[in-house]
């Protein structure tokens, strides 16, 4: 019966750490709000040091995490957005300073390949794309006033006027889940794609800014990071 009790104990104590540990990385929205993620497929199993790429013990971990209840872990995120490896830095433990856009794009401009499926099954890859001109949209929400729909709205005026707007491709990566995005979305015949839990995504490119839209060209380089999308025109970059 002691025995059941301490592994009971051991349990709830690790759970408590752990969810110190993924509610722990907030991001900035907008000028002065901030979020929390949770990560609720946090594995132990993929906890490293940043530096010398060694694992992290499960003893070294809750150890870390009692010193530091806000303990922050970098995401290596794969093209599909699932989450690699978890990376502690001991000489940043609370994340700050972290590696921007521009980092994460190759010297000859390669923005970092990504494979989404929308809430309606259809897989996309960016290396697929060649040749098409590629909005990526990021938004939190769905059914809020952070949700600049009248901006959506805009671009698919912008593209719906293009003689040529098969060469465009536009997608819209949110962070909450596919029934909040069939809910809140009703713009009729968009031509945006539609992609539902896309916090790994949202880390994985650096995203702190909502909504942001990056624009990638017809090699798959990116253009630029737009926080206002109204200043995209997308006919001088077809064109060229």
């Amino acid at each position: 019966m002691m025995l059941m009790k301490s592994k009971t104990l051991i349990v709830l104590v690790i759970s408590f750490l752990l969810c110190n540990a993924t509610y722990s990385q907030d991001r900035q929205v907008g000028g002065s709000f901030t979020r929390s993620f949770v990560d609720n497929d946090f594995d132990l199993n993929k906890v490293y040091y940043k530096e010398t790429g060694l694992k992290i013990s499960r003893t070294e971990f809750l150890k870390l995490s009692q010193e530091n209840p806000r303990l922050y872990l970098e995401r290596e995120i794969d093209a599909a957005g699932s989450v690699m490896r978890y990376l502690y830095d001991p000489g940043n433990p609370d994340g700050k300073g972290k590696h921007t856009l521009n980092a994460l794009v190759s010297e000859n401009g390669a923005f970092p390949n990504f494979q989404l499926t929308t809430i309606d099954k259809k897989k996309i890859e960016l290396t697929k794309l060649q040749g098409k001109l590629v909005i990526l949209r990021f938004e939190l929400e769905a059914n809020s006033f952070r949700f600049k729909k009248n901006e959506i709205a805009e671009l698919d005026k912008k593209i719906n006027a293009l003689k040529n707007k098969e060469n465009i491709e536009a997608i819209i990566i949110f962070q909450c889940d596919e029934d909040e995005v069939r809910k809140g979305f009703d713009l009729n015949n968009s031509n945006f794609e539609l992609v539902a839990n896309g916090q790994n995504f949202i880390f994985k490119y650096d995203i702190h800014q909502f909504p942001s839209t990056l624009l990638i060209d017809q090699n798959g380089k990116l253009i630029e990071k737009y926080s206002d999308s109204g200043d995209i025109i997308l006919e001088q970059h077809l064109n060229k």
